[in-house]
């Protein structure tokens, strides 16, 4: 191994890394498109509590094979140990091709359209914003571990302070706006609405297991990795439900459906649009906040987990000698994000043609707790309670989610999904060529 990591990471500071980056910009974005498909509001909260439950058992999981295998690298890691080196590769592969180096492109794009919004006058594209933050996060993350991550922590009390206080103002005034009730017809079957609604929602609550990719920087992992994963996960849960509650309450269903800024016309609804600026506020600091949590993570800790292992380039896994940092991580993940920003018009579509696989990869991770037996030894790590019905109803939820993202394209007469097994393909090729030079 190219040196080893310090645990550093204690147990507040690894609890703000999940909540931080589940809360991001798709609780504010995305609640539309979440309740676009479903029947009414009883569905739509449905939904998020499903979503929750499904982000839950996941925790539940993954804190039992973070602390069987408290290294560096997360689902890579936990698929190389078990299943070997091709699917870990494969996993690898699409995490750097697409998976999060196009979630930090995303979340860059979002930041650089609101940064644009601060700085009106600038001749700079919004590219270019996007390219300039990325830039700077991934350069704060070259520094101490530490320094990330206590950024990561004040960030993260901000937006859950700002989501509470927008709480606050959606229930405690009265809506002057019209509540619409559209007549249910016999296209909207409940369980394909809810599938549909599950695939934002993913989104919304993805990066749950984002503390098991820097497990080896984790202070007492064993103790700390439950917390964390368990307690971050669900009180994302529990705020997300509430803020749903709240527009609700504010514009119902019907002034949900498709609406890009659902919070600003819930704010609006209830007569506090002088409250617009501060959430504009609250959005740009959970992107970046985002944004610079999964730069500081999955992304670069995959890499420079295949570079550990020795199924990549061994420099990606050299650290900084002073910083103990994956700096060539960083530099590669930086180095693809920028060339995905200015390559692609429509980041969005391209990671929606993996929302597929990228779920049913998270289901094979999950699996692996099914092969790694609980005789003498295991003991000593983290026990997922009710096993092995949690990985079990994990599983099958994500197959259900699969399969409301394959009926969503497939109505829309879109062959998107099939790319995602395109990329697998080509990961596949690049893998056997990889050994045989190996070799």
């Amino acid at each position: 191994m190219a040196g080893s990591s310090k645990r550093v990471v204690k147990s507040f500071d690894a609890t703000s890394m999940v909540a931080g980056n589940m809360i991001g910009s798709s609780v504010f974005l995305l609640s539309g498109y979440a309740a676009a498909p479903v029947l009414d509001g009883v569905w739509l909260i449905s939904a998020w509590i499903i979503g929750g439950i499904m982000a839950t058992l996941g925790a539940l999981a993954i804190a039992e094979l973070s602390t069987e295998f408290p290294e560096i690298g997360g689902d890579f890691l936990y698929l190389k140990k078990v299943y070997g080196t091709y699917p870990a590769f494969l996993y690898g592969w699409m995490s750097l091709m697409i998976f999060e180096t196009g979630s930090i492109a995303i979340l860059a794009v979002f930041g650089g359209k609101y940064l644009k919004e601060f700085i009106p006058g600038t001749s700079l594209s919004e590219p270019a914003l996007s390219s300039i933050l990325v830039i700077i996060f991934s350069g704060l993350h070259c520094l101490r571990i530490t320094i990330g991550s206590r950024f990561q922590s004040i960030l993260t009390v901000a937006k859950i302070g700002g989501l509470i206080l927008l709480s606050f103002i959606l229930f405690t005034k009265t809506s002057t706006a019209e509540l619409l009730v559209a007549p249910i017809t016999p296209v909207d079957r409940p369980l394909i609405g809810l599938s549909r609604a599950l695939i934002p929602i993913f989104f919304a609550y993805t990066g749950w297991n984002v503390a098991g990719y820097i497990a080896g920087e984790i202070h007492n992992p064993r103790k700390t990795l439950p917390v964390a994963l368990i307690g971050g996960t669900v009180l994302v849960t529990i705020i997300y439900v509430i803020v749903q509650f709240g527009f609700l309450q504010a514009i119902g269903i019907e002034g949900m459906r498709d609406e890009a800024m659902v919070p600003l016309k819930a704010l609006e609804a209830v007569g506090a649009e002088g409250w617009s600026i501060y959430l504009t506020i609250l959005i740009f600091v959970s992107v970046v906040s985002s944004l610079s949590i999964t730069i500081q993570t999955a992304g670069a800790r995959v890499i420079q987990a295949m570079g550990d292992h020795e199924v990549f380039f061994r420099f990606t896994a050299k650290r900084h000698p002073q910083f103990n940092t994956p700096v060539n991580a960083l530099i590669v993940q930086a180095a693809w994000c920028i060339v995905m920003l200015y390559a692609f018009k429509s980041i969005g579509d391209l990671v929606d043609t993996t929302s597929v696989v990228m779920i049913l990869f998270s289901a094979l991770s999950i699996s692996t707790m099914l092969k790694i037996g609980r005789g003498e030894g295991s003991e000593k790590r983290y026990r997922t309670p009710l096993f092995p019905l949690v990985p079990v109803v994990y599983i099958i939820c994500a197959l259900f989610v699969s399969w409301g993202v394959i009926q969503f394209h497939l109505s829309q007469d879109s062959a998107l999904p099939a790319w995602g097994l395109g990329f697998l393909i080509l990961g596949t090729v690049i893998y056997h060529i990889w050994i045989r030079l190996k070799n």
